[in-house]
């Protein structure tokens, strides 16, 4: 029998330090050494007899009893001594988590391999191990020169099934609503992070009902996604506080007189109110008396809660020159995030968007002939959308070839349109007075930058789409960017009705669904789509279990965070 130890004696090292390894040898060395003596005894044995033909098959005639004796007892010992070396050697191998496997090219049992993948502690989850395959990685990447990592990061090898499903089903949630006109929805969301912690953040909320008890049955919700840049902490803001704002605003105006009567002061009982009071008055003043409530709600939560985030903590820092202040108030206004807000209005039938950047809401909509089509209800803000560019070049004028540099503004931020951000917003006398304190701490982002002459360049002031719904409106997708950089419109749609159609036939039937996934949440279905699929637009498993090998901070190389919210329309009098 031939154990085969060397090709693994560095990585026993590595699992069980120099002694056991040397321990281990020793072993080995003891094993071979007592097999040499068996040897040399049987070879001194039968060259006494005067035999030289020592690779006879035939035993040797001894020349006395008395040589043959102690030959017969030493061999007897010898073997006993080889087997317990063997043992041990068997013993250390098992204590360092390796297993032992017949060689598949021999039928005998006089080869053995040595399997050279640790085994994993039985209680170990499957996230937990792709935590700590996450650590090796990152180590040994980290380990590399820039321009090695990216070739290196596709050699890591990938992920198992269960691994994959674990990752995927960790931030899923599902939840049913009840809406007006026996309209109810079903809602699906799921994220997948590259960023470590991740920046995307998603938020839900009844809006008009503050109690608990209702928050799952009314007539209006607002769905919203928040893909933050440059850290978390602006999208972290933003999705606590936008939800009670946007339902402010909704009252604001609801309590708001009609042209030509009386104006009053409306819930003026705090700062915030009257300055958002302040907002919604200065829109309607700017657009007329003839913007719906939604929109307008939306539309003046956004501008001020950019207010709240940029200008307002600069006053606040200002006043209270408390620069043990400085990352609580000021961090989220150099940060930045885009946001995507969505209100679903059952008594209306509408729905109404508002973006900042390029998050991305689509219909799914199902036409007579069972197709089915994707609707935009957003449109995204970047240098690359030619009215962001005019919009851009009309606010700066003698700027128009350093506005807009290489699709990015001032040749940098991707968004047009974004909160926080406030490289972009703040005088220069102000960024050149913080940005070296803040950039001393870490915020590596607060730098000015180049041809900054006329700010601010971006604003947090959405675009508005509204839709009216109707019976073939079968979802709305909701998601930040990370999704189409995988998949397109089109994609993106005919991948959640392809869940939304498996679906509803297993329902109809009362059987199980004929999915090609195992994944009861849209969401879920959806991320595991586009983060497998490869560059041709074909499914292929092995891409996702690739790029989920890859750990942050380099699995940003390729592929951003994904969070995805799915709203399904379920109306009573639907037939499929």
């Amino acid at each position: 029998m031939i154990l085969r130890f060397r090709p693994i004696a560095t990585s026993i090292q590595q699992q069980c330090g120099r002694t056991a390894t040397q321990q281990l040898y020793g072993t080995i060395n003891l094993a071979m050494g007592t097999r040499r003596r068996v040897k040399r005894n049987a070879y001194s044995t039968s060259k006494g007899s005067g035999d030289k033909d020592v690779k006879s098959k035939e035993k040797p005639a001894p020349s006395n009893t008395e040589e043959k004796t102690p030959a017969k007892t030493s061999s007897g010992s010898n073997k006993r001594s080889l087997t317990f070396a063997i043992g041990g050697v068997l013993t250390l191998l098992g204590v360092a988590g390796y297993t032992f496997l017949r060689h598949p090219g021999n039928k005998g049992i006089d080869d053995v391999g040595i399997a050279t993948t640790l085994q994993q502690p039985a209680t170990q989850t499957p996230l937990e191990s792709v935590a700590a395959k996450h650590q090796d990685a990152r180590q040994k990447l980290d380990a590399l020169k820039r321009r090695e990592r990216k070739e290196e990061a596709r050699r890591l090898g990938m992920l198992t099934e269960k691994e994959v499903d674990a990752i995927l089903t960790a931030k899923e949630n599902s939840w049913g609503l009840k809406g007006s006109q026996g309209i109810k929805l079903q809602v699906d969301t799921c994220q997948v992070s590259s960023n470590e912690p991740i920046e995307d953040y998603m938020v839900w909320k009844t809006l008009g009902t503050e109690s608990s008890v209702d928050q799952q049955s009314a007539a209006r919700y607002m769905f919203g996604v928040f893909d933050g840049h440059a850290g978390h902490v602006c999208a972290e803001q933003i999705a606590g506080r936008i939800g009670p704002m946007l339902d402010t605003s909704l009252e604001i105006i609801k309590q708001m007189p009609v042209a030509g009567s009386e104006e009053k002061t409306i819930i003026a009982n705090s700062n915030g109110s009257r300055k958002l009071q302040s907002t919604i008055k200065q829109l309607r003043r700017e657009a007329g008396l003839d913007w719906d409530h939604t929109s307008l709600a939306l539309t003046a939560t956004f501008i001020n809660m950019d207010y709240e985030l940029v200008d307002g903590a600069l006053a606040q820092y200002r006043k209270l020159q408390d620069a043990s202040k400085i990352d609580e108030l000021l961090g989220p206004a150099v940060a930045g995030s885009c946001g995507l807000v969505a209100v679903v209005d059952t008594e209306s039938n509408e729905v109404v968007v508002a973006n900042t950047g390029d998050s991305r809401a689509l219909l799914g909509v199902r036409l007579k002939n069972g197709t089915w089509k994707a609707v935009r209800l957003s449109e995204d803000q970047t240098g690359r959308n030619k009215n962001e560019l005019a919009r851009m070049q009309r606010e700066h004028p003698g700027e128009e070839h350093a506005v807009i540099s290489r699709g990015r503004v001032l040749g940098a931020l991707m968004p047009t349109r974004a909160f926080g951000d406030s490289r972009y917003k703040w005088p220069l006398e102000a960024q050149q007075d913080l940005f070296p304190i803040m950039h001393s701490r870490g915020h590596k982002y607060a730098t000015t930058p180049p041809n900054y002459i006329t700010p601010p360049y971006v604003t947090a002031k959405p675009v508005i789409v509204r839709h009216q719904l109707n019976e073939n409106d079968k979802f709305i997708v909701i998601a930040s960017d990370g999704l189409y950089d995988q998949l397109s419109d089109a994609e993106v749609i005919d991948t959640v009705a392809q869940w939304y159609e498996a679906n509803r036939k297993a329902v109809d039937s009362g059987g199980t669904s004929t999915l090609i996934t195992p994944d009861k949440n849209a969401a879920t279905h959806l991320i595991r789509t586009a983060l497998s699929t490869d560059h041709q637009g074909r499914r292929n498993d092995t891409v996702i279990r690739t790029l989920l090998a890859i750990p942050p901070p380099h699995s940003r190389r390729f592929r951003d965070d994904i969070s995805v919210t799915i709203v399904t329309l379920d109306r009573d009098n639907n037939k499929e």
